[in-house]
């Protein structure tokens, strides 16, 4: 029913400023642009509900589902409000406004605690996590960033009960980091054995990996003078 109105709000928006702006709608670029913005809104939230439906309509995904309809549907009703706003005519925007918005805006972004059911979806391996990244490749190798940064949260989830497990033995809530050398301590304290040692020095470097950045030295980053061929150099003044 949102989709049908605003399918219906697009319709009367496109047909209006057509009589009223004629062929300069194609010269107020922007204009045209929030009607197009609508139609993308109205599209990604359709194609949302078609694929949760051809995937037979899982429970475990309604989270994604209601995010991507609730963002596409506030995105939609930006865009017009936006448009009704710019629009040439006032006189006009203000009756399609009244009939378009009798009592305000109708939808909202999604929230955060929606946002938050996303996001740990996202990261913690699931079906639904792995039907939504179906076809992407994922290999860790050397040159496909993606597949290196699944490797390090699989390490890093892999490490994380051998963390908790050195904090309850030394009763402190230790940070997440310098694993290696959290892991030699704990493995000279008998808290941890050679594997479960391994397992959180593969996980601090797979976690380094994934958060460097390159690093330059001053001087590879220095202007260097540009030598130009003969042809392009200017005679010396006598």
């Amino acid at each position: 029913q949102h989709l049908n109105r605003l399918s219906a709000n697009l319709a009367l928006l496109s047909d209006v400023s057509m009589a009223v702006l004629g062929g300069s709608l194609k010269r107020r670029e922007r204009i045209s642009a929030r009607l197009g913005d609508v139609l993308s809104q109205i599209f990604l939230a359709s194609a949302v509900l078609k694929r949760y439906d051809d995937e037979g309509r899982q429970e475990a995904d309604l989270p994604l589902v209601h995010w991507g309809v609730q963002d596409a549907m506030y995105q939609a009703e930006q865009a017009i409000d936006d448009l009704l706003a710019n629009f040439p005519n006032r006189f006009v925007a203000g009756a399609l406004r009244a009939v378009i918005f009798p009592t305000g805006r109708h939808h909202l972004a999604p929230s955060d605690k929606l946002d938050h059911k996303v996001a740990k979806i996202l990261q913690v391996p699931s079906a639904t996590r792995s039907r939504i990244g179906r076809g992407q490749y994922l290999a860790p190798t050397p040159h496909n960033p993606v597949g290196l940064l699944e490797e390090a949260l699989l390490d890093v989830m892999a490490a994380d009960p051998i963390h908790q497990k050195i904090c309850k033995q030394l009763g402190k809530n230790l940070p997440f980091t310098r694993l290696d050398e959290l892991a030699k301590q704990a493995l000279a304290g008998g808290i941890i054995d050679n594997s479960e040692a391994a397992i959180l020095v593969k996980a601090e470097e797979s976690r380094l990996r994934s958060i460097n950045v390159d690093d330059f030295e001053p001087e590879e980053l220095a202007t260097q003078p540009v030598k130009l061929p003969e042809k392009h150099r200017k005679p010396e003044a006598a």
